[in-house]
């Protein structure tokens, strides 16, 4: 008896089901081959290939700079070349993004996370958090207001020097190493990403890196579109002095300022490390199970290679053998890369491989001919339909053709999920339908279609998923190839349907007009797909125009996605506090014993015990900050930095500044009225020198 683990995840066949459908959808209107969703890992790199080229030109002509940096993206923009490099190239970041979240869901969906394809799995979240923070590096280069959200908090968040440096009177230069370290790290995580890419597919035998030329083809021509359409275009020049009121932020790159400015540090952060760190740790826990793994039964193996060939997972390896047998080679499987997904099983020309979660070839085949001949013996032609288990998990098949299925459907193999069903079709004394449910359509032995031939099956149907949408990847490919290089059991008797996953629609038509006496009549041998070449395809102008148009649609999501928001501080105004000092010393640690030269400076020999800085704040008599900072270092005796950020409300305030830098009380370091405006930030800049806070 066979199992279906498959359909065992209820929750994720549901919204694999889902999913099915919105490609299915495409598929009414565009050929398979041509359909965006069966590409979403390889056009990701083609996206990755987009930014570089469109880089490339722009880092040519940016200046880093506080002072240079927004003029030159201005600069850029200034002739319509210029301008559409920058719009395809903040579009394909958006689309890179994009396109990673959805070939994740995919995965999931999919059930492709775990297991072997853990490596993929995890390595898929690094490379997104990676397209992130590159593409925040991106926009923070730009320096208008939506960098300037973004130094916001990192000063507020870093404080310390970091922050310090974005208050200094002399920020220009002081900045310009920082612009620099992000133009660096802009263009050197990119490149980093295709050690990503390579560790993605270091699991598969044969990994794809390129989409098929025409969808590559449709997604430059929506980048463009849309760039054309809509322009990007800089906001207001970053100005530290204001607080921003509002500015249209991406929320696929820049979304985390808002939510962090309304919910906090904290939740945001502890939120998205539970989430970000379960989506992440998914393979371990929510693993599920399979078939396999496979399993040779030396005696049988011939060390033909076939299966080790035709594997998508490098799960197969070929040994030298030295038995009693003639055969110089046998297989054996790494049972930790093997998926279960019995193509090496439908490749055996031997029989020699078994998948140990509970599928045996020969004893399905058996059935199938059990069924076959019981039902020729009393008179009925009979159609045999291999399916995958796939297609029964998510609802290809109609009901009647299902194991427990209602209506005709009779279990012909064990009690629950039977593998072989056999089922009237269009009334009485109409053919009937033997469906095999097998792990994957490669799982068929073309051996087994001669046979079924020879016992006097009328047809034999292959239904396949699209070729670039099996569960297992490349399923449809390998037993594609077996009947292209056995083009004598490519008859009329056999046929060839490609399905969307669910559309069961699609399989009772086909079985209908294949059982009309007319269809019969003037059957042909089918024309198969091809297997390799795929980018030679040519779209018809329909198929090239939806595929299109619907990455269009998928790019422009980045237009709604640009949602206004601004800092909560902005509807009041505030207060920037800046320390930077040395500090004061109590004493030097002279060890004793020692004695220096007059001249000599005992603190920058052996260092002292600094003291920290108190500071107390206080607006029209009441404080509202009191905090002590101590020295940096790890002895303890480095500088002392802080930048604090208070919220005041506008208006004009008493401010008073208290500082305690040594053993004394606190003294006051400046007092005076303050006009606070709407929406603007003031700094207190503390002199070590004079003692004060100056107002800037």
């Amino acid at each position: 008896m066979t199992s279906n683990p498959y359909a065992e995840r209820k929750t994720l066949r549901a919204f694999e089901k889902l999913w099915s459908r919105l490609e299915g959808l495409v598929n009414r209107f565009t050929k398979s081959d041509f359909n965006p969703l069966y590409h979403l890992g390889t056009l990701t790199i083609f996206m990755l290939i987009v930014l570089i080229a469109t880089g490339v030109y722009l880092t040519a002509i940016y200046r880093p700079g506080l002072d240079v940096a927004y003029a030159t993206v201005e600069k850029i923009d200034s002739n319509w070349f210029g301008s559409l490099m920058r719009s395809v190239h903040r579009y394909a970041s958006d689309a890179m993004i994009l396109l990673i979240i959805l070939h994740i869901l995919k995965m999931l969906f999919s059930d492709k996370f775990w297991g072997q394809r853990w490596l993929a799995w995890t390595s898929g979240w690094v490379m997104l958090a990676g397209t992130w923070l590159t593409g925040t590096m991106g926009y923070w280069m730009v320096w208008d207001l939506r960098a300037q959200w973004m130094t916001e908090y990192m000063m507020q968040t870093l404080e310390a020097t970091s922050g310090l440096t974005y208050v200094a009177t002399d920020i220009e230069s002081r900045t310009f190493s920082n612009f620099v370290i992000i133009i660096f790290l802009h263009i050197f995580l990119p490149l980093i990403g295709f050690l990503g890419i390579y560790i993605h597919g270091l699991k598969l035998s044969r990994a794809r890196w390129w989409s098929p030329r025409w969808v590559s083809i449709q997604a430059v021509i929506g980048l463009v579109i849309l760039s054309l359409i809509k322009p990007v275009q800089s906001f207001a020049e970053a100005d530290l002095a204001t607080l921003i009121q509002s500015v249209p932020m991406d929320a696929y790159y820049l979304g985390f300022l808002p939510l962090i400015d309304s919910w906090g540090n904290l939740i945001f952060w502890t939120l998205a490390i539970l989430v970000g760190g379960s989506l992440f740790l998914l393979p371990w826990l929510a693993s599920g199970r399979d078939l396999g793994p496979a399993a040779v039964t030396d005696p049988k193996c011939t060390g033909c290679n076939i299966c080790y060939a035709e594997c998508p997972y490098d799960a197969i390896g070929m040994v030298e053998r030295h038995d009693e047998t003639k055969y110089h080679k046998l297989a054996i499987i790494n049972t930790a890369q093997c998926t279960g997904c019995g193509i090496c099983v439908g490749a055996c020309p031997t029989d020699a491989i078994d998948l140990q979660g509970g599928y045996n070839s020969e004893q399905i085949f058996s059935v199938v001919k059990g069924a076959l001949h019981r039902e020729k013996k009393d008179g009925h032609e009979v159609t045999v339909l291999f399916a995958s288990q796939r297609d029964e998990a998510l609802g290809s098949l109609p009901a009647c053709l299902l194991p427990v299925g209602e209506g005709l459907g009779m279990r012909a193999f064990g009690e629950e999920n039977a593998p072989v069903v056999v089922s009237a079709w269009g009334g009485e004394g109409a053919a009937r339908v033997v469906t095999a449910i097998l792990p994957s359509a490669s799982a068929v032995n073309i051996e087994w279609i001669k046979s079924l031939h020879h016992e006097g099956a009328r047809d034999v149907v292959i239904l396949s998923q699209p070729y670039d949408d099996s569960l297992n990847r490349e399923d449809a490919h390998w037993i594609l190839n077996r009947l292209h290089m056995r083009p004598a059991l490519v008859t009329k008797e056999l046929h060839w349907l490609e399905a969307t996953p669910g559309d069961a629609k699609a399989v009772e038509n086909f079985l209908n007009d294949l059982h009309k006496p007319e269809t019969q009549e003037k059957k042909s041998a089918p024309v198969l797909p091809v297997v390799k070449e795929r980018s030679t395809l040519i779209p018809s102008l329909v198929s090239g125009l939806v595929g299109t148009v619907f990455l269009l649609a998928l790019f422009a999501l980045a237009l709604p996605l640009d949602v206004s928001a601004g800092m909560s501080a902005a509807e009041g105004s505030a207060l920037r506090i800046a320390i930077d000092a040395k500090g004061r010393i109590e004493a030097a640690n002279i060890p004793e014993g020692i004695t220096l030269p007059e001249d000599a400076d005992p603190v920058k020999i052996f260092g002292g015990t600094h003291f920290p800085i108190s500071l107390r704040v206080i607006v029209d008599g009441e404080t509202i900050w009191d905090e002590t900072y101590q020295p940096s270092g790890i002895s303890g005796n480095g500088r002392i930095s802080a930048l604090e950020f208070l919220e005041i409300e506008p208006g004009a305030h008493q401010v008073q500044v208290w500082i305690k830098d040594d053993s004394d009380d606190y003294r006051l370091s400046f007092s005076g009225e303050v006009n606070f405006e709407k929406g603007k930030a003031l700094i207190l800049a503390y002199d070590e020198k004079l003692d004060v806070f100056v107002l800037r």
